[in-house]
């Protein structure tokens, strides 16, 4: 492993631990094993460092995703969620931090992967309405807004496992499954169930009573 390299990996190790703002590079330079001015050579300050860990999480990127979402359907895009949430989770001190995501390097490269999830996801509900399996737009705007909605819960899932209670039977494919079926023709739905099972489908979530619930006096 080059020095640059090893680098890079050991702030990913480090900043995951303590988060990017912490530790000083005199401390990642004794952790790698080198002088600071060693250091300094491949990255002037955590700025450069920075720049390089998003274009290595670009990298990985695409070619996780172009792995997992080779034919436009809704298994691929659960492939393409466990890729991000994944990515996330590698890159915690990115995506867990408010300082480093309004970073403007950071700010373009989430971008850039939204707009491509976006672009994704809308060519399976065009793939979706050719082959009868999802109904067509009724309301203008909804798909699109579904879309956005669906990579909202892929980038706020993480950080918001620190407020869901232990026991809840909740996941992240359950709540997007929740915002795409209502859309989905009996077909789709049917084509549903023998991709996922009856069980799955039957278990995507508490089943709503009304009277279950106390209406609020406002």
């Amino acid at each position: 492993m080059s020095t640059r390299d090893k680098i890079l990996l050991t702030s990913k190790e480090l900043f995951r631990a303590q988060g990017m703002g912490a530790p000083t590079l005199n401390l990642l330079a004794q952790k790698v094993g080198i002088s600071r001015g060693n250091l300094t050579y491949y990255f002037k300050d955590k700025d450069a460092l920075l720049e390089a860990l998003a274009q290595e999480m670009w990298a990985k990127y695409e070619t996780s995703i172009g792995r997992a979402m080779q034919f436009p359907s809704w298994g691929s895009t659960n492939r393409t969620t466990e890729v991000y949430l994944k990515l996330q989770k590698e890159y915690a001190f990115i995506f867990q931090d408010v300082r480093v995501l309004s970073h403007p390097m950071i700010v373009e490269q989430i971008q850039k992967m939204k707009e491509d999830l976006l672009k994704r996801q809308m060519s399976t509900i065009a793939f979706s309405i050719q082959i009868g399996n999802m109904n067509k737009e009724r309301i203008p705007g909804s798909y699109r807004n579904i879309c956005e909605m669906i990579w909202m819960i892929n980038f706020y899932w993480l950080s918001s496992e620190t407020y869901r209670k232990a026991n809840e039977n909740t996941s992240w494919d359950k709540l997007v499954w929740s915002v795409i079926l209502p859309y989905f023709t009996d077909k789709g739905i049917q084509s549903f169930k023998k991709h996922f099972g009856e069980e799955y489908y039957q278990a995507l979530g508490e089943t709503y009573q009304t009277n279950d619930y106390q209406l609020i006096d406002f």
